[in-house]
């Protein structure tokens, strides 16, 4: 392995540990070193010796190459991608040059390439949801689980990530309002949840989730560890994305709901349907906790669609065409 490699590698490394540190997610911690290695193969590529050598043109050179790369299926890959490997490369440079490793960013000229905002999908009619929210059987203790989580993912817009690691005295029934400890960015809040959804976390709290211990004890033969998850399996253990995803995909089929539907999709349904009740935009910024409000105006383009095509149905001059 080469000088530069080694260095390169070890940076990489020092960025990870600066970030977890900042409290990045782990998600962060994961995708930025991963997409940091395409970087150091293309500098191995190009047969560089030493770390000074890598200077702006470098950098353009890259990007320029990334534009042109064909992936194993013959085709370009997307902007987005794009995007997501030049963005630890710019946050690796100037971590380096805050640490006196480089006298100045080779990143600090390049261009991002513009992102396509797409439109979220599997976006849930508000019948839709409140079928799909009846269909947990609240008499067994995994469906009274069920309908607590769906509940509180649709009232709250919590993350997947975060529900999972959701503990119990982060949520306050009472008040009616949770903690998000280490969200998205590693951001704190504090969030409203509704009645509905604080009404059945309580009995899931009294009923469901004692059971579930009891039954990991008397029917899997295992001791889990009494822990302070809010949401559990039947083991007793912390619910995976696997798991959530499933749990959601079988309520979808169960209700005959003929959409592609994750557990993202229901934070992607409240920001809407909020905003279809006349919900301020900055309210539903502060709910999805985004940073930047351009980020929320993507929902509004899903309502102003269905405002269109109200006005289109039933305003006079349009049906008298």
């Amino acid at each position: 392995m080469t000088d530069i490699i080694t260095k390169l590698k070890i940076w990489i490394e020092m960025l990870k540990k600066h970030m977890e540190a900042m409290g990045c997610s782990k998600r962060t911690l994961k995708d930025y070193p991963e997409q940091l290695k395409f970087f150091v193969e293309y500098i191995a590529s190009i047969g560089l010796a030493d770390v000074n050598e890598i200077t702006k043109d470098v950098i353009l050179n890259y990007q320029a190459y990334l534009y042109g790369y064909i992936n194993k299926r013959g085709k370009p890959i997307s902007l987005e991608t794009q995007y997501g490997r030049l963005t630890p490369l710019r946050t690796l440079f100037r971590f380096l040059v805050r640490k006196g490793y480089f006298l100045y960013d080779p990143t600090s000229t390049l261009e991002m390439p513009k992102r396509k905002k797409n439109l979220p999908r599997g976006i849930l009619e508000r019948r839709e949801m409140y079928k799909l929210l009846n269909q947990p059987n609240v008499d067994t203790p995994l469906g009274l689980r069920d309908k607590a989580m769906l509940e509180l993912m649709y009232s709250s817009g919590i993350r997947s990530e975060e529900l999972r690691n959701l503990k119990i005295y982060e949520v306050d029934t009472i008040n009616q309002e949770m903690r998000i400890t280490q969200g998205k960015g590693g951001k704190d809040a504090i969030i409203p949840i509704g009645e509905i959804a604080a009404k059945y976390i309580d009995e899931y709290l009294k009923i469901a989730r004692p059971k579930l211990f009891q039954y990991a004890e008397e029917v899997l033969h295992c001791r889990p560890q009494e822990n302070n998850l809010l949401f559990i399996t039947k083991g007793g253990k912390q619910i995976n994305a696997g798991n959530l995803i499933w749990v959601v995909g079988k309520y979808i089929k169960r209700a005959k709901i003929e959409k592609h539907i994750t557990p993202h999709c229901m934070r992607h349904s409240m920001a809407v349907h909020m905003l279809r009740s006349g919900a301020n935009l900055r309210v539903v910024q502060e709910m999805l906790r985004h940073s930047s409000i351009e980020t929320t105006q993507i929902y509004t383009h899903i309502a102003i669609n269905d405002l269109k095509r109200e006005h289109r149905k039933h305003h006079p001059r349009e049906q008298s065409r």
